[in-house]
């Protein structure tokens, strides 16, 4: 089932579609499967996160722009918030895929799907592709530390061993809006190379819009740099990755209670 749907955005908008993709979900009435949704605009990007509060979205839009100001200097320009939003686009991401269990879509309670304009404001689609699958589910939950980077390699190896698919796709995705999932060195230096230079783009802070704590304001804002979600190949019954790569959840926040999923999709051929 594909659907092209528009929504009216403000210049710097970030509105929620998540309930259309409920909805969307709802009238195909898959059980089981995958949902893509793709933003296909040069200055449009998907991110999964908090977006009941507008606060923590007025934040992620700052940091942002922090991190790629509009310039006169772009080599692409068409005009500087164009030629910037396709940048920022780029780095924070315009597809998604999210799991379908039981007929509903696999988020957690504080995350939703939201379109950031980074430009506009325009009338901008979005694609949806809803994909009926047999797919094998685990969950595994954790205790996290704060700012910790928690491998979960092993785990997910594991979960394609018990599954027993032989050629597929394993796709990992977390539910906590101030946490990511990497596919990084596997080494702790580099990990910790890693979160350090999060930190670097994001400093954890007072000033942030969002009151709940520093953490977790500029965890919101990491997060949808970093991404909730993975999609990894699986081969002669392995999970492929390199050699020196691992699967990591980043904690932004924390110490928290966390939950990962990894959904096992076999292939039909």
């Amino acid at each position: 089932m594909f659907r092209r749907e528009y929504i009216e955005t403000e210049f710097k908008g970030y509105p929620s579609i998540t309930h259309r993709l409920v909805e969307m979900v709802e009238e195909s009435g898959i059980q089981e499967g995958v949902c893509v949704v793709n933003a296909p605009e040069l200055t449009t990007a998907l991110c999964i996160t908090s977006f009941w509060d507008k606060r923590g979205l007025d934040d992620l839009m700052d940091e942002i722009d922090r991190n790629f100001p509009a310039r006169v200097n772009y080599k692409s320009q068409v005009t500087p918030f164009d030629s910037a939003g396709n940048v920022k686009a780029a780095v924070v991401g315009r597809s998604l895929m999210l799991i379908i269990h039981e007929g509903k879509l696999i988020l957690g309670s504080s995350q939703g799907v939201v379109l950031l304009e980074f430009d506009g404001p325009r009338k901008r689609p979005f694609e949806v592709q809803l994909v009926e699958k047999d797919l094998k589910l685990y969950k595994t939950d954790m205790k996290t530390q704060y700012m910790g980077m928690q491998d979960i390699t092993e785990w997910l190896c594991s979960c394609v061993s018990d599954s027993g698919t032989k050629e597929g796709l394993c796709h990992i995705s977390q539910l906590h809006s101030t946490a990511g999932v990497l596919l990084c060195d596997a080494s702790e230096s580099g990990k910790s190379d890693i979160m350090g230079d999060m930190e670097r783009m994001v400093p954890t802070r007072a000033d942030f819009k969002h009151r709940e704590t520093a953490s977790d304001a500029g965890g919101h804002v990491k997060t949808a740099l970093t991404g909730s979600q993975i999609s990894l190949p699986i081969h002669e019954g392995k999970l492929v990755i390199g050699e020196n790569q691992g699967i990591v959840f980043a904690d932004f926040d924390g110490p928290r209670p966390r939950t990962v999923y990894a959904a096992v999709i076999a292939d039909p051929m």
